[in-house]
């Protein structure tokens, strides 16, 4: 029996880990498109032959799965920081989404309606201070901001002044 102690890496110095098990514990936090994976094992040093077999892999599996990611994405969008289409398609082509992928899971017309004048609301209260001509500019503006679309955008402030925008701006 020997009487040296195991060999141990000295403290403060890492072991690189395999890209394989390096993606999968990154996966372990949270969803990654291919796209997102790729970038952020190459920025990491990983050769780009071992990144690529290893999100191969990982989509073989299925723990890559870009679909599932983007719908999440937009699900977690709608919930917490409502988004219009035109920021959400933005959005997901940094990720690396494919455009027949988003198109699939985008907001429908309708919803993109209902988050932008649910958003518009909540931020009226807020606003009840203000002049109504800089309400005006002050939703229109946050509702741009998030990626909504002019048409939806003058509907909801049409629906929660419960006027045409010429009008009131006349008064003022």
């Amino acid at each position: 029996m020997s009487s040296n102690p195991p060999k141990q890496t000295k403290p403060g110095t890492k072991a690189k880990i395999s890209c394989r098990d390096r993606a999968l514990r990154l996966l372990a936090s949270r969803n990654y498109t291919a796209k997102e994976l790729k970038e952020r094992l190459v920025r990491e040093d990983y050769p780009a032959r071992e990144v690529e077999w290893a999100i191969r892999w990982l989509i073989e599996i299925g723990y890559v799965n870009d679909r599932l990611t983007a719908e999440l994405f937009v699900d977690y969008r709608n919930r917490f920081r409502p988004t219009g289409v035109r920021g959400l398609r933005f959005e997901l082509e940094q990720k690396g989404v494919d455009p027949e992928t988003i198109d699939a899971v985008i907001n429908s017309p309708s919803q993109d309606y209902a988050l932008a004048y649910d958003l518009a609301k909540a931020r009226l209260a807020k606003l009840q201070h203000l002049p109504v001509h800089r309400q005006y500019q002050r939703i229109g503006g946050l509702l741009e901001r998030r990626g909504f679309s002019w048409d939806v955008i003058t509907r909801v402030l049409e629906a929660l002044f419960n006027s045409l925008l010429d009008t009131d701006l006349e008064k003022v």
